[in-house]
């Protein structure tokens, strides 16, 4: 994602994403399902954003790490 307004407009339209993990798990299934509420005020590109992914994992992800499925 290039910046929150665009990844709120995805949450929005429920499109789905996926975490770009860095460092992945081979037959890890990195779906996001979950996003917690971000306040857009308080929020720069190194504030993590805490997912859950998958079968219910969770993570704190940078805005980066969040792509399109």
């Amino acid at each position: 994602m290039k910046d929150i307004k665009e990844l709120k407009e995805a949450i929005a339209n429920k499109t789905p994403l996926v975490w770009n993990d860095p460092d992945p798990i081979p037959g890890n299934d990195y779906t996001i399902i979950f996003i917690e509420e971000i306040d857009e005020e308080e929020f720069d590109r190194y504030t993590p954003i805490l997912i859950q992914y998958g079968g219910g994992s969770e993570a704190q992800v940078y805005l980066s790490e969040i792509i399109y499925k």
